[in-house]
């Protein structure tokens, strides 16, 4: 039997040194995460391995990318102190739906993929159309399961922040949002969002000391004193609050 090549050893390999990320804090951190799930534990882990690549390549943001991303995901559901924690809400049925009916329907309503003339009179009611009523039926289900989607992952949101599921806008839940999507943006590089590593590496910098305090906040003790956690916040509001994007 012919033995099959040997696969080549990578080109970079040779050539990645190791950062400064890792320090007693963050293997605090680490081993609270272990405590609730050696899955999320692991997940942090190659984040910060990523991250601490030197040199820093795109490759190595995307990986932290999914890593980050799917721990503060995932963590409400192993926590278990805010109660049951409501699902994702997965769009694909209803919407796949809507399509169906639409295709189904074209001889009525007009092709699927031709926009809808909207623009009536300045002055004049609001142009209306008559539809089926399994469609209108339709674009209820997808607009009750939208609305679901959203309500759920702001109580997501709010369990693993706060250690309560509140359905109001919170402003601290609302930085730890932006700090978890300068990770999120980052994954798809391939989809026509090519990474800028500079401004990549500069909202990483600041995102991820805050998912570091809120994920201490609630299960460790990754800052020595509550001043250090209002430190990170306070720093992150003043950001949010002069417009920085």
């Amino acid at each position: 039997m012919t033995e099959p090549p040997a696969i080549p050893e990578s080109p970079r390999s040779a050539s990645v040194a190791v950062g400064n990320l890792w320090n007693e804090r963050r293997w605090r951190l680490f081993h609270a995460l272990g405590h609730q799930s050696e899955l999320f534990a692991d997940l942090y882990r190659r984040g910060i391995d990523a991250l601490n690549e030197r040199p820093l390549t795109p490759g190595a943001i995307v990986v932290a990318g999914h890593c980050i991303r799917d721990l503060a995901n995932g963590l409400p559901d192993v926590l278990g102190d805010a109660g049951e924690i409501p699902a994702y809400v997965d769009m694909t049925a209803p919407t796949r739906d809507l399509a169906s009916i639409w295709e189904d329907k074209q001889a009525h309503l007009g092709p699927l993929h031709a926009s809808i003339p909207i623009d009536g009179a300045p002055d004049g009611p609001e142009p209306l159309m008559s539809v089926p009523v399994v469609l209108a039926e339709a674009a209820r289900r997808v607009a009750a399961a939208s609305r679901t989607a959203s309500d759920n992952n702001q109580r997501r949101r709010s369990a693993l922040v706060l250690g309560r599921q509140e359905s109001r806008p919170d402003a601290t839940v609302k930085i730890f949002v932006k700090s978890v999507r300068a990770f999120e943006i980052v994954r798809h590089p391939g989809r026509g969002r090519e990474i800028d590593l500079d401004k990549a590496v500069a909202r990483i910098d600041k995102a991820l000391p805050i998912i570091e305090a809120t994920l201490e906040a609630r299960i460790g003790r990754f800052f020595e004193s509550v001043e250090d956690l209002m430190d990170v916040i306070s720093a992150a509001n003043q950001r949010t609050e002069a417009g920085e994007q």
